[in-house]
């Protein structure tokens, strides 16, 4: 238990420097999205790689893969039948409050919350290949042929935007040279490991600056109380089921599950709000609720079942 409240609090004082640095403006006009990009494109696509290269393809693609799928679809599609018929919203609305309610942000808060509570930065690669390989790209279509002013491109969403993502080929890359066992030259590896070292920190800074500004819960925030429920409350409960009843897992397998399962929102989701400019609020609102949320949350889940 201690050990776990100490990660939460290197977690909380690292997001509580990005909070000054961003209230202060510290870094100037643009500098929130250039640590953005750099995680992004550069240091989390490292770190991937960097742990893959010593994981098993087999712990990857497993049992757990099933059960965060299971989890995801089944707590998003029946929030997407809570907005459709309690909160009479549009379809369009509903795919958003669907990926509210069920789309991790596996990237950004999910590796170093892996690192700190389950020492495993390798247990989000299924998260994050699941839903930027098919969930992403299957939502992202049903939106577009829910908004009549754009064509739908099944093709580019489902196979190009996945492939264009650095953080899928980083994992995608990581598990062949894993699995077929390629050696891979020192000139790499370090200079891999170095900015592998930069994503956890920089992450959690630039979350901490995006809680710095901007009014929450302008309007509709049932949807957006909602939605955070069924992320942070009810999809670990489906997952933590799924996995123990089953398939049988107990100790840090369990624990893993349900964890990856309580993640809060991902701000992709806002994203791709604005993007069809649909649910906006409810996205934005959900992804920072969520994620305030998750940290009690993922606090007791780490001491009930660590």
């Amino acid at each position: 238990m201690q050990q776990v409240l100490m990660g939460f609090s290197v977690v909380f004082i690292v997001i509580a420097v990005g909070f000054v640095l961003g209230r202060r403006n510290s870094l100037g006009r643009g500098g929130r999205q250039a640590l953005a990009s750099l995680v992004y494109l550069v240091a989390t696509p490292a770190l991937l790689f960097d742990r893959l290269l010593t994981t098993d393809p087999a712990e990857i693609l497993s049992t757990n893969f099933i059960v965060i799928v299971a989890s995801a679809l089944l707590t998003g599609l029946a929030f997407f039948l809570v907005c459709r018929t309690v909160l009479r919203r549009g379809t369009a609305d509903s795919i958003i409050g669907m990926l509210s309610s069920s789309y991790a942000n596996a990237g950004n808060l999910g590796i170093p919350l892996a690192v700190y509570v389950l020492d495993d930065a390798a247990a989000v690669v299924p998260v994050i290949l699941f839903q930027v390989a098919f969930y992403a790209p299957v939502a992202l279509t049903a939106l577009d042929v829910a908004n009549s002013s754009r064509q739908s491109n099944l093709l580019r969403n489902l196979i190009v935007s996945p492939l264009t993502n650095p953080m899928v080929l980083a994992a995608i890359i990581g598990m062949l040279v894993s699995f077929f066992a390629l050696p891979v030259p020192e000139v790499i590896t370090e200079p891999v490991g170095i900015l592998a070292g930069a994503s956890v920190p920089l992450a959690l800074l630039v979350f901490g600056m995006s809680l710095s500004g901007g009014a929450i819960l302008r309007e509709g925030r049932l949807a957006a109380v909602l939605a955070t429920v069924f992320k942070v409350v009810l999809m670990p409960v489906v997952a933590g089921l799924l996995a123990h009843f089953l398939f049988g897992m107990e100790g840090q397998a369990l624990l893993t599950a349900v964890v990856l399962g309580a993640l809060p929102t991902a701000q992709n989701v806002y994203t791709y709000a604005l993007r069809f400019r649909t649910a906006e609020n409810l996205a934005r609102d959900a992804g920072l609720l969520s994620t305030l949320a998750s940290f009690p949350v993922l606090v007791v889940i780490s001491i009930l079942l660590g």
